[in-house]
């Protein structure tokens, strides 16, 4: 029984000992992990395009690339998604020689753009129509990405080499009247 009450004793004091040291601060550092969110800048993908006709004696041939391009200024939307412009590339040679060769922004349009289409807008497509009168002309145009919002534009490349950027008005002479615009005219 002495043996028992030794062995209580001891505990007791070994109990007591413990609870009165200092204590030692234990930190413990919570780490929440959270995912990391990288913003993505879309981009319409690269694009090339050659072509030749025949105009008159002389042989054409047209090249057309583009690419984003993360020198020219980066547009958001209203909803804060991010797209790189884009510059597109046009060389054409005349029966060998080069006519033209020159690069187009969308800064190349600013003069003719509202201040919406020259905030959100990028350019968005080049593309040949016709050759006429010794003229070439391409379709482009500054668009909101990814929507149906464009401004449409011709540009003409003179028998000279040079050339002229002008409002493309043609949809709008191809857009049948409305019914509303059918009963003011007949009135």
């Amino acid at each position: 029984m002495k043996n028992l009450s030794y062995i209580f004793i001891i505990s007791f004091l070994h109990y007591f000992i413990i609870s009165c040291s200092p204590q030692q601060k234990t930190e413990t550092q919570n780490v929440v992990q959270t995912e990391e969110t990288i913003e993505e800048v879309r981009s319409l993908p690269d694009y090339a395009y050659t072509d030749s006709l025949k105009q008159g004696n002389h042989n054409i041939v047209y090249s057309i690339t583009s690419s984003a391009d993360d020198e020219l200024p980066e547009v958001i939307d209203e909803d804060g998604t991010k797209y790189k412009d884009n510059r597109y590339n046009l060389v054409i040679t005349k029966d060998g020689q080069t006519l033209f060769n020159r690069s187009f922004t969308k800064a190349d349009f600013k003069s003719q753009l509202s201040k919406e289409f020259q905030r959100y807008g990028i350019m968005d497509g080049l593309r040949f129509n016709q050759a006429e009168e010794g003229k070439l002309y391409f379709n482009t145009c500054i668009s909101y990405p990814e929507s149906d919002m464009f401004c449409p534009f011709i540009l003409t490349i003179g028998p000279d080499g040079s050339y002229t950027i002008t409002p493309d008005t043609s949809a709008d002479e191809d857009v049948p009247p409305t019914s509303e615009q059918e009963a003011s005219d007949s009135e």
